[in-house]
């Protein structure tokens, strides 16, 4: 009888721990879905260190700052001719990638 007893307070306990389980997971794909729909495009640029350039881009960033993608507009060369010239162009550009690829969003919800 005590084994019995036993196994069932097993099978039990087992149970609830699996359905935590897939509780939290279904959870946190949820957050994860709605932190992606609720991303927005914005320019992003940068220098890669020993690379000599610099990327300029847009870059899928949600509130917490995770970056779920990112398009490169250009690589400039650090020694470039006008540089400066170059990467206020490719800034331009970039911000209007991101105009555009946000028209497709859903509406960013604030709070």
């Amino acid at each position: 009888m005590r084994i019995i007893a036993f196994l069932a307070v097993t099978i039990i306990v087992l149970t609830a721990i699996l359905l935590v389980a897939v509780a939290m997971t279904a959870a946190a794909k949820r957050r994860n879905q709605v932190s992606q729909m609720s991303a927005r495009w914005a320019v992003r640029h940068y220098a890669i260190p020993g690379r000599g350039h610099t990327v300029v881009g847009v870059a899928l960033t949600d509130a917490d700052g995770r970056i779920h993608g990112e398009h490169v507009v250009a690589r400039i060369q650090d020694d470039a001719q006008d540089w400066q010239r170059d990467f206020i162009v490719a800034r331009q550009e970039a911000e209007e990638r991101a105009f555009h690829l946000n028209i497709d969003r859903p509406p960013s919800i604030e709070g």
